[in-house]
């Protein structure tokens, strides 16, 4: 599996929930409402929220990341 993780704000075309699903779907690693509302948070612009959601989602994806065998 490519550790390149897709950026949710670079697939942003005016819907962020579009954009963040995008990313779980390339990675294959799903977050949670619970996991949102800690490390994202819906406070601040369309931009900001998608910066903070690329961050958290790459510290995610490096702790729930396939191990290659």
């Amino acid at each position: 599996m490519s550790d390149v993780i897709p950026k949710a704000r670079s697939l942003y075309r005016g819907d962020i929930n579009e954009a963040v699903i995008k990313v779980q779907k390339a990675t294959g690693i799903e977050i949670t409402e619970a996991w949102w509302n800690a490390n994202v948070g819906n406070d601040g612009t369309s931009e900001q929220i998608l910066d903070r959601f690329d961050k958290a989602y790459a510290t995610e994806y490096a702790k729930r990341k396939p191990i290659d065998s």
